[in-house]
């Protein structure tokens, strides 16, 4: 993400892929949330193949976000904002996409070394990533679920600066992203 932006204005697409990026993560919280306990002998269960599934879609979506982004790049913050406000914006949006890309390949090899396949909406069982048990495969388990409350925690933020700047500073940022709102 190192193009200048060359624009100040959200797509369509770009914000049909934010608000879809958003829902998804609805699902996957929620489904974490309802996850049991999962060890070595865990069966799979509807929850766990759901999670398993929009994880999926999550990557899917990320990497074409990304790809987006990349093709079409937009200034993330406001010009005149104070130079520590356009870092903290900079830095959350690429933690954003470094968890969202990073994330779901982390929890699939837990969800290999635990023996559960991942297959999404039971359409096509993905390749296991890592061997029955790894230990690799288990402390990328344990950073895929710190970084989801990382995540969490960001969106949090996210979600408070958005408010700010539409409730306090009326500066249109959040009217930005917002579906057929325009700039």
């Amino acid at each position: 993400m190192h193009a200048k932006p060359t624009s100040h204005s959200y797509s369509p697409v770009a914000k049909g892929l934010h608000w879809l990026i958003v829902l998804l993560l609805v699902v996957q919280f929620v489904t974490a949330f309802l996850l049991p306990h999962i060890g070595r002998n865990t069966p799979m269960s509807t929850v766990i193949s759901l999670h398993f599934s929009f994880g999926v879609l999550v990557l899917i979506v990320m990497a074409i976000r990304f790809v987006h982004r990349l093709m079409h790049p937009v200034a993330l913050e406001a010009h005149d904002a104070p130079a520590w406000e356009r870092f903290l914006a900079r830095t959350t949006h690429r933690v954003f996409y470094l968890i969202l890309l990073v994330g779901p390949p982390l929890g699939w090899a837990s969800a290999s070394a635990h023996s559960l396949p991942v297959t999404p909406f039971g359409i096509v069982t993905l390749p296991a990533i890592a061997a029955p048990g790894a230990h690799w495969a288990n402390t990328a388990g344990d950073i895929h679920a710190t970084a989801m409350w990382i995540l969490l925690w960001l969106v949090g933020l996210h979600v408070v600066a958005a408010l700010f700047h539409h409730v306090v500073r009326r500066d249109g940022t959040l009217r930005r992203m917002l579906p057929a709102m325009g700039r």
